[in-house]
C-alpha cells in the first residue's frame, strides 16, 4: 500500500508538469463549447494576448451570458446603447419631455416621487400615454394594491409588491383579494418566481392566504407544488392535499412525482401513499424512505465492474475530446449507443460508459459506478460513499467535464478552490487547475476538502449543501430559527425550503446516492435514521451548539 501511495504521489507530480494555458493559436482551431469558453477565460486571466486576438476569439464564445463574456467585455467594452433619457432622474423628471416621463416612471421609480409630482406627470401624460397616467393616479390612492387587483392589473400588482418596503407590503397587501384576481395573477409572467420567493421566505402570511384561492386544476408541476407548500406553512391541509395531488399528476419526472406523493403521505398519514412510494423504481430519498417501513422489492441499480483498467486511444482527461465524443453520440440510435458504450467499459472511463448506457435506455436505468483509485484505498466506507455520492451528482464520474461556471472534473472543483488547495494547502509542486481533470487528483482534493467540511458538519446532507453552496451559506441556512428545528413536518419542510433551487435538489440527490453507496459497500444505513438526526444539532453540526 505504501508503494502504491508513493507511486500515486509521483504520478500526480508528473501530471502537474503537463498542464498549460492554451495560446490564441492553439485555441483558434478548437470547436465552440464550454471547453473553449473555459480556456479562453484562462487565457484572459493567466496568459498573454492582444486585444485583436480576444476580439477574434469573442466570435467563438459558446455561452454569451457566461463568465468569459464578462471578462471579454472588460477588455473590449461593448458599445453602449444610446439612452435618449440619459440624466433624467427623480429630481428633474418634471423637466423631461413626455416620452422620457413615460419611460422613466416604472412602478419602482414612481414610488420615489412625491404624490404631487406623480399627479403632475399623470396630467402631462393624460393625452399621449393614458395608461401610464392611470397607473400614476392609482399609486396616489390610499391602497393602490387593491385598486390594481380590482382592475386586474396583475403585472403592476406584482411590481408594486416587489418595489415596496417590507412595512408597506404588510400595509398594502395584508387583505383579501378575489379568487378571480388570484387566478389571473397565476397566469401573469413572473408568477412562479414571485410565488417561490414568498413561500421560501415564509413571510406575509395574510397575503399568502390569498394563494389558497387559486384554482388547483389550472396549476401544474412546480407551481402546484409550491402552492401546496404554501398551504402547509399556513396549516391548511385540505388545500395542501389538492395542490400536492395536482403536482403529482402533472410532474413528468418520477422523483418529483415521488416527492409530491411523499408529501401526500405526510399530510394525510395514509399508508397507501407510502406503499406507492415503496414500489417506485426511481432511486430517490422518498422511495428509500418508504422502503424503511414497507417491505418491498429492492431498488434496481447497476454496478458495472470492468476488469480492464485503461481505455485505449482515448484521453479521459481531455475536455475537448469529451465534448466531441458527446456530440458524436447525440444522433445515435439506442442500439448504436449501447455498442458505442462498450468502448468505455474500463475503470478509468466508467463514467462515460454509464452515461452512454443510460442515454441508450432513455435514462431509466440507474448506474452506480465505483471506480478504483489509489487515492481511495485507505478511505473508510462512510467517506468513500460520500465521495462517490458527490461525484455521481457532480459529474457522473466523467473526468473531463466543465460546468457552466467552470467547475472542473470528476469532483467539480472551482478553479479558485482548486488552486487554494493545490498550491497553499497540499503544496503540490507545479500544480495547475487543469490537473482536476485527472481522477486521482480530484479524489485526493475531495478527501482533503471533506476533512475541512467535517470539522463543522457531520451529516451528509449538510456536507452536500456546503460542497455545493459553500460552508458560509450552509451555516447561515441551518442556524435560521425556522430551519431544521423540531416540528410536525420536519425535517421534510426544511428540505423543501432551502432557498437555492440547485442546492436544494443537489442535497436530496447526494443523500440518496450516499445511502445506496453505503449499502453497496456493505455498511447500510437507513435514510429514516439520517432524517431523524437532522433536527439534533449534536449529531449533525458544530454551528448550532
Amino acid at each position: 500500500m505504501n508503494l502504491l501511495r508513493l507511486f500515486s504521489v509521483f504520478a500526480l507530480f508528473l501530471l502537474c508538469l503537463d498542464a498549460k494555458i492554451l495560446s490564441y493559436e492553439e485555441l483558434k482551431g478548437k470547436p465552440k463549447g464550454f471547453a473553449k469558453d473555459y480556456y479562453i477565460n484562462r487565457l484572459i486571466n493567466d496568459g498573454n494576448y492582444t486585444k485583436k486576438q480576444i476580439l477574434d476569439l469573442s466570435n467563438d464564445v459558446f455561452r454569451k451570458s457566461g463568465l468569459v463574456q464578462k471578462n471579454i467585455d472588460k477588455i473590449l467594452p461593448p458599445a453602449q446603447k444610446e439612452d435618449p433619457c440619459n440624466g433624467v432622474g427623480v429630481k428633474n423628471i418634471l423637466d423631461a419631455n413626455a416620452t422620457c416621463q413615460n419611460i422613466r416612471t416604472t412602478i419602482a421609480f414612481s414610488l420615489k416621487l412625491s404624490p404631487q409630482t406623480r399627479e403632475q406627470i399623470a396630467q402631462n401624460l393624460a393625452q399621449t400615454h393614458p395608461n401610464k397616467a392611470e397607473i400614476l393616479n392609482i399609486l396616489n390612492q390610499k391602497n393602490p394594491a387593491k385598486k390594481f387587483a380590482d382592475k386586474f392589473l396583475t403585472a403592476h400588482f406584482m411590481a408594486l409588491f416587489n418595489a415596496s418596503e417590507q412595512d408597506k407590503k404588510e400595509e398594502l397587501f395584508s387583505q383579501k383579494f378575489s379568487a378571480e384576481f388570484m387566478d389571473k395573477l397565476y397566469d401573469e409572467k413572473g408568477f412562479s418566481a414571485f410565488l417561490n420567493s414568498l413561500v421560501l421566505e415564509r413571510k406575509f402570511d395574510k397575503f399568502r392566504q390569498n394563494f389558497l384561492k387559486i384554482t388547483p386544476e389550472k396549476t401544474s408541476q412546480n407551481d402546484a407544488f409550491f402552492l401546496a407548500l404554501n398551504a402547509v406553512t399556513l396549516n391548511d391541509e385540505k388545500s395542501a392535499i389538492k395542490f400536492f395531488t395536482r403536482a403529482k399528476d402533472s410532474f413528468e419526472r418520477q422523483w418529483q412525482k415521488d416527492n409530491a406523493t411523499h408529501w401526500l403521505y405526510l399530510v394525510t398519514r395514509d399508508d397507501e401513499f407510502l406503499t406507492q412510494l415503496s414500489k417506485s423504481k426511481d432511486a430517490n430519498i422518498y422511495s428509500l424512505y418508504a422502503r424503511d417501513f414497507i417491505k418491498s422489492e429492492p431498488l434496481e441499480v447497476i454496478v458495472p465492474k470492468p476488469n480492464k483498467q485503461k481505455i485505449s486511444g482515448f484521453d479521459v482527461s481531455d475536455p475537448f475530446l469529451w465534448q466531441e465524443t458527446v456530440l458524436k453520440a447525440k444522433n445515435m440510435t439506442p442500439q448504436q449507443l449501447q455498442e458505442y458504450a462498450k468502448k468505455f467499459y474500463t475503470n478509468e472511463s466508467l463514467g462515460a460508459y454509464a452515461y452512454f448506457m443510460q442515454m441508450a435506455n432513455g435514462w431509466d436505468e440507474q448506474y452506480f459506478v465505483m471506480p478504483k483509485s489509489v487515492e481511495l484505498e485507505d478511505v473508510n466506507i462512510a467517506r468513500k460513499s460520500l465521495i462517490f455520492a458527490l461525484a455521481r451528482q457532480e459529474s457522473l464520474f466523467i473526468p473531463a467535464v466543465i460546468s457552466t461556471s467552470y467547475a472542473l472534473g470528476t469532483m467539480q472543483f472551482m478553479p479558485f478552490l482548486a488552486n487554494a488547495i493545490g498550491k497553499k494547502e497540499l503544496k503540490i509542486k507545479n500544480f495547475d487547475q487543469d490537473d482536476m481533470f485527472k481522477p486521482d487528483i480530484a479524489y485526493r482534493f475531495a478527501n482533503h476538502h471533506l476533512n475541512y467540511l467535517e470539522k463543522f458538519l457531520y451529516h451528509p446532507l449538510f456536507i452536500a449543501y456546503a460542497y455545493n453552496g459553500g460552508i458560509g451559506f450552509t451555516k447561515k441556512l441551518i442556524t435560521r430559527d425556522d430551519m431544521f428545528k423540531e416540528g410536525r413536518y420536519e425535517p421534510f419542510l426544511s428540505l423543501e425550503l432551502v432557498p437555492v433551487t440547485e442546492t436544494r435538489n443537489y442535497g436530496k440527490k447526494v443523500l440518496s446516492n450516499y445511502v445506496i453507496y453505503r449499502s453497496l459497500m456493505g455498511s447500510s444505513i437507513k435514510i429514516s435514521t439520517l432524517f431523524e438526526s437532522l433536527t439534533l444539532p449534536d449529531l449533525t453540526d458544530k454551528f448550532r451548539k
